[in-house]
């Protein structure tokens, strides 16, 4: 098996090269740098972070795009861990949301609120639900048990791992690999509450029929057993952090670089090839981008046993986001500091399996259809994620102004661009954001995110100063994955533990990391794939080492970070190419979508 030329004279070497700067591959990189190895890292994009970077508008308002909480930050935690591996808790600090309700689901007639406590959860699910105790006092035994049987250091990619949580889990051993709505139906629970059960599963981007019954306990016991933290300073300060590890042992990062192939001979990577022909040499190379276009597009299916290209081909991604960005004139310091799932109605409960059924049928009905039709469906009647990251860390004063706040509103979407007015377009050149009945859409489904707002903040959907929307088309052309799947290969059954693909491969040399792996999808699932794939390269086990205690890079080595140090800024690299004012104002105004109904501007 071959795959381009291995003897131009146009090439330079290096130990590793990681290919994509989303947190699997900075993480990847900043251990296999603090490791000895000479790294390089290469992005396609102008900023480091993925889909977990933010991005700034007018000079008021800071957008975090994925790191919105993360669960288990606390001391001795596997995330703080990871990071003192690395010498960086000195330097990336973890603020608490409240631990009295990190996440709370409203709708008509309920407000319920989930703690950082089991037995509180258990009380507040009993109050909200009278009536359903014998089912809900089930639901939460088989959640409980199972999500204190886990141990999220370690990963289920293979069938003995997933044997030894099984005798950890006993009797609730027989829920693991079911779906999340059988065990929902078992506890013969009314349809408002198996709607409001489900609605945190799409903080994974997936669906209760989909998902396992253990990646919602996974979900639980990061956020109930270890609480919800965010990085004071914004979700980019990850990214510099690891950044500033890659740079000071020796790595380098190349910003606006993009990938033609991965180069193999002999079934093992020889390095990779630019654009334009360069070649750089590696032994081992991560691949931490897009795991279906790095099958198909920089390995070849040529090089691939049969059996490898049908599973890439096979894969089904996670669920696609549309993202609501907006700035408002609004006070939250005083607010909870918590996200919200917003409920705008219970009409689609008739469907059982909530959102997921309802949303299906709405797509369905929508093909062949004017997507009009489809987009006002979707924006009556579609539950969202609200959070606020200003709320989260006041004294971040990027977020927004005195007095004002940068709230987002989320939900899964259908990335099929009929249903968004714009099929015939090349996503790559971002020609589709000119189309008019592109931007219909999306202002009417804007309006609809908006309404989710007004639920969770009162008066707030008067008070808009800033608006934007990501939509699946923004997710694909700005991070080349696939279908604008952000979460990577959806962790279904059948993509999950393990059938979930590990950081090694069939082809010597070549590891992955990312959303995609076995360590699934999120922030903390990318980070740790990274450390894992660190630990395939260098023959180590550096969770191990890490959790005993070891640092492997040199905190000494570290520029300094003074009170106005901008992680953006350290994440847009010096010598590459930098928008220009007026491409910024341009995009801008074709990402922007001026809300037509009542809005102070």
């Amino acid at each position: 098996m071959t795959s381009g030329n291995a003897s131009s004279a146009h090439s330079e070497n290096w130990d590793a090269i990681v290919i994509g700067a989303g947190l699997g591959g900075l993480s990847s990189a900043a251990y296999l740098a603090a490791s000895g190895k000479r790294t390089l890292l290469l992005e396609r994009y102008a900023v480091l972070g993925g889909s977990s970077d933010v991005f700034r508008r007018k000079k008021k308002w800071e957008f975090d795009c994925g790191i919105h909480y993360i669960g288990d930050c606390g001391p001795g935690s596997t995330i703080a861990t990871l990071m003192q591996g690395l010498g960086l808790d000195d330097r990336i600090h973890w603020l608490q949301l409240d631990r009295d309700g990190f996440d709370t689901i409203i709708g008509p007639d309920l407000e319920l609120r989930t703690p950082s406590c089991w037995d509180q959860y258990l009380e507040n699910l009993l109050l909200a639900f009278p009536g359903e105790a014998r089912g809900l006092r089930f639901y939460i035994s088989v959640m409980r048990r199972i999500a204190n049987s886990l141990d999220p250091s370690v990963s289920f990619s293979s069938k003995t791992e997933m044997a030894k949580f099984a005798a950890r889990c006993g009797w609730a051993a027989p829920w693991i690999m079911m779906p999340h709505a059988s065990l929902l139906a078992a506890c013969r629970l009314r349809p408002r509450t198996i709607m409001t059960l489900s609605l945190q599963d799409a903080a994974t981007a997936t669906t209760p029929d989909a998902a396992p019954v253990m990646m919602r306990a996974s979900f639980l016991h990061d956020f109930i057993n270890g609480g919800a933290w965010y990085p004071k300073g914004g979700g980019q300060m990850i990214a510099a952090g690891f950044a500033e590890v890659i740079r000071s042992h020796g790595g380098e990062i190349r910003t606006q670089t993009h990938v033609d192939r991965i180069l193999i001979e002999g079934g093992a990577v020889k390095g990779v090839r630019l654009e334009g022909g360069r070649e750089l040499r590696a032994s081992a190379v991560v691949a931490a981008g897009d795991i279906k276009r790095t099958y198909r597009d920089l390995v070849g299916y040529e090089n691939l046993p049969a059996s490898v290209t049908r599973r890439s081909e096979n894969w089904k991604m996670s669920h696609p986001l549309i993202n609501g960005f907006f700035g408002i004139e609004i006070d939250i310091s005083k607010t909870p500091n918590t996200n919200y799932y917003v409920v705008p109605n219970w009409d689609s409960t008739s469907s059982l399996w909530n959102l997921h059924r309802s949303f299906s049928r709405r797509v369905t009905r929508a093909s062949g259809r004017d997507p009009i039709d489809w987009a006002q469906d979707f924006a009556r009647n579609q539950p969202a994620f609200v959070q606020c990251s200003t709320r989260r860390d006041l004294d971040n004063h990027r977020s927004a102004p005195t007095g004002h706040a940068a709230i987002e509103a989320q939900t899964l979407a259908p990335s099929d661009p009929n249903l968004w007015g714009f099929n015939g377009y090349d996503v790559a050149t971002g020609a589709y954001r000119r189309d008019s009945r592109y931007q219909e859409i999306k202002e009417i489904i804007s309006t609809g995110l908006l309404d989710r707002i007004e639920q969770a903040y009162p008066g707030a959907s008067a008070k808009v100063a800033w608006n934007e929307q990501g939509t699946p088309a923004s997710q694909e052309r700005f991070t080349y994955t696939s279908q604008g799947a952000a979460f990577g290969i959806e962790p279904r059954i059948t993509q999950f533990g393990p059938f979930r693909p590990g950081v090694n491969t069939v082809i010597k040399g070549l590891f992955m990391a990312g959303a995609s792996t076995t360590w699934g999808p999120g922030t903390a699932g990318a980070m740790l794939s990274g450390l894992y794939a660190a630990s395939a390269i260098t023959g180590r086990n550096l969770q191990e080492e890490i959790r005993n205690g070891k640092v492997l890079a040199d905190p000494s080595r570290f520029s300094q970070w003074g009170p106005d140090f901008d992680p953006l800024t350290a994440c847009r690299l010096k010598g590459q190419k930098k928008q220009t004012r007026q491409e910024a104002e341009a995009e801008e105004r074709e990402n922007s979508a001026p809300l037509k109904r009542a809005v102070k501007a």
